[in-house]
Order: structure tokens, then sequence, then C-alpha cells
């Protein structure tokens, strides 16, 4: 009798919750690349702190339990994360998160090899995933790209 009992419960908090999200669609947000900055080093890795601005253009908050993300330089597979760091975006509003990201060193050699073999551009593009907690455990995906410098446009 407490095992039919508990499963109704979960059946029903199941139900409730399920049905919390039911006819919301979520529009993906906007996610920028801000800053790079080392963080530390070895002769093989070279640990990188991602900075991105996250643009919530849905008309309620959006909350993550965790990030990944791949940000391709030079259409390159550079520099691949992670983080468990909690965060929010107030509906209609924007708000920063980090995440510390590893590149090969070898990797990054070639990088700028590349670009001082005549490469005028230094361009980016990230794919990504908002992990969101609960029973629904979901991720809202997000990708951007833009470039980080152009030597042929003027300012």
């Amino acid at each position: 009798m407490r095992f039919a009992l508990f499963m109704l419960g979960v059946v029903a908090f199941i139900t409730v919750t399920g049905c919390a999200h039911f006819g919301r669609t979520v529009e993906s947000p906007t996610v920028r690349l801000v800053d790079m900055a080392p963080a530390s080093s070895t002769l093989f890795e070279q640990r990188v702190l991602l900075t991105f601005r996250i643009v919530n253009p849905n008309p309620f908050a959006l909350s993550w339990t965790g990030v990944k993300v791949n940000t391709r330089v030079n259409d390159m597979d550079l520099l691949p994360g992670v983080s468990s760091e909690n965060g929010q975006v107030e509906a209609l509003g924007e708000s920063v998160f980090k995440v510390e990201a590893a590149a090969s060193t070898l990797g990054l050699l070639r990088q700028v090899l590349n670009f001082q073999g005549g490469q005028n551009t230094l361009t980016y593009a990230l794919e990504g995933i908002l992990y969101q907690g609960g029973l629904s455990s979901g991720g809202i995906p997000f990708s951007a790209e833009g470039a980080l410098w152009d030597s042929g446009q003027e300012l």
C-alpha cells in the first residue's frame, strides 16, 4: 500500500512539474564571447577563462545549473569547456557567465603560425548548452559567431 501511494505521488509530481512548462516556448538566448583571459598553463595545455554575455529574449527568467561550450577559433576546435556553476538571467535582461576552457599548446601554436602565414582575420564560432536542473533536465542550446580581429576592416 505504501509503495502504491509513493508511486501515485511520484506520478502526480511528474505531471505537475511537466505541465509547468507546457505551452511555453523558449527562445534561445543570444550568447557572445566578450573576454578571454589566461588562467594557468602547463607544457601541453593552456587554460583560458572565457567570459560570455547572455541576453534573454524571453518574457521570463532563464536559470541553469551548468554550461557546456565549445569555442572554435578560425574553424578549429580550440577551447572546449564546461562549468557546473549555477546562473540566471532575468526576463528580457542580460548577464555574464564564465567558463574555464582548455586548449592544447600545439593547437595554439598552429593558430599563431597560421596568423603569421598571412591570415588576416581571427574569427570564432561557439556552440553550447545551458543545462537546466529538475526532472526534465533538458538544456537550452545556443550558438554564435563573430570576428575577434580583422586586419582588413577599417575602424
